[in-house]
């Protein structure tokens, strides 16, 4: 099959802060379990301030939910900072698009090629463009990133498809 579209970027901070950002706050998953847990602190707190027989326990939820979302905050970063020590300065992401499929090269993996049929979810970061798997897994495109194709073809294809 002929390619239709190549891209291609530098695995750089920049990268990792916009993907990484997606896969911690914005997956559906992470959003349900931030409104859980804001759903359950509201009650404690005010369970922790009127009254006397479940305030110990109370306020001990609350301190815990209150850790929760300062872990999950610092914990971004964290695996930010970790991901870009473990890059080389030379890693470049290539990805091709045929008619059928996405042919992903990451650096130091085996080539992956993912089917339009198992993209389940498009969004879009300031640099890229993130294609989100059946499995959940990540795929990003730069938006300045085409060396076959532009930007705009490229999202009337996904489109199309």
């Amino acid at each position: 099959m002929p390619v239709l579209f190549e891209n291609q970027y530098p695995a750089d901070k920049k990268f990792f802060w916009e993907t990484i950002f997606y896969s911690h706050f914005r997956k559906s998953f992470s959003i349900y379990l931030m409104l859980f847990m804001a759903a359950l602190l509201a009650p404690n707190l005010f369970f922790a301030i009127r009254s006397n027989w479940q305030g110990i326990a109370s306020v001990i939820s609350v301190i815990i939910g209150v850790a929760f979302f300062i872990i999950y905050f610092i914990a971004y970063p964290v695996r930010v900072a970790h991901t870009v020590k473990d890059s080389q300065p030379d890693d470049t992401y290539h990805i091709a698009v045929t008619e059928n499929k996405i042919i992903y090269n990451a650096p130091r993996y085996s080539e992956i090629e993912i089917s339009f049929a198992k993209i389940k979810k498009i969004s879009r970061s300031k640099h890229y463009i993130i294609l989100v798997s059946e499995m959940d897994d990540i795929y990003a495109l730069k938006k300045d990133g085409f060396t076959k194709g532009t930007y705009d073809e490229f999202m009337k294809f996904l489109k199309s498809k």
